[in-house]
């Protein structure tokens, strides 16, 4: 059942950053409603179907694949402003599911301390990827196989990136997608989202309460 969460909001926003930050935090909520709670989505075969035949190779797959999910989310649980107060300090309340909205703020605290080993991680197989990517432009083969060398760089990062950003479904994931590349690429459109929430903790803009107020 939908409920309250409060997320605190402090500093001084920009007017883009009303647009930046729900954003993030929706995508973050229904990537993690999908793929890393208990709960289940409307329909699991049509975010498979998404997985296994989006290219990969470009914005479109992950535009897409965040809609996929947003769209799975049972309308009871998808998030929706309460009330909002821009103040000092300021508030948004959002209806949905909280322990989801708890399990996505566990996620950025986890990230606030591996920031730096996450964002290291990252820069190395992003480059890895991308030259997977323009070996597939050239022979113009969607589906080039990685080598053995880049395969066990590809398995390696996805278990860091889950562990920096304490994600615990990893072989689920890799159940259903398929393939450890498209899991590695998944992962890193999470650790995307949940990094630009960390940039709004980091500069005091909002905080993420990991607790229900009642629990207080």
């Amino acid at each position: 059942m939908a409920a309250e969460y409060r997320v605190e909001l402090n500093g001084r926003w920009k007017l883009e950053d009303l647009y930046i930050f729900p954003h993030a935090f929706s995508q973050t909520y229904a990537f993690t409603y999908c793929f890393d709670s208990d709960l289940d989505p409307r329909d699991a075969e049509r975010i498979e179907i998404a997985l296994q035949t989006y290219p990969w190779g470009g914005g479109y797959s992950y535009v897409n694949i965040y809609k996929v999910l947003q769209t799975q989310v049972p309308v009871r649980d998808r998030p929706t402003i309460a009330s909002i107060h821009y103040g000092s300090p300021g508030w948004l309340d959002i209806l949905l599911n909280t322990d989801v909205a708890i399990q996505v703020a566990k996620s950025v605290g986890i990230l606030l301390g591996t920031a730096v080993a996450a964002a290291e991680s990252y820069k190395k197989i992003y480059k890895t990827l991308s030259e997977i990517n323009s070996l597939r432009r050239k022979r113009e083969l969607e589906k080039t196989e990685v080598t053995q060398a880049q395969l066990k760089s590809i398995v390696k990062t996805s278990e860091l990136i889950a562990k920096y950003v304490g994600f615990g479904s990893l072989k689920e994931l890799h159940d259903r997608t398929g393939s450890a590349e498209i899991r590695l690429r998944v992962l890193l459109a999470h650790y995307r989202r949940l990094k630009i929430l960390l940039e709004f903790v980091q500069k005091h803009k909002a905080t993420l309460p990991e607790k229900r107020k009642e629990d207080d």
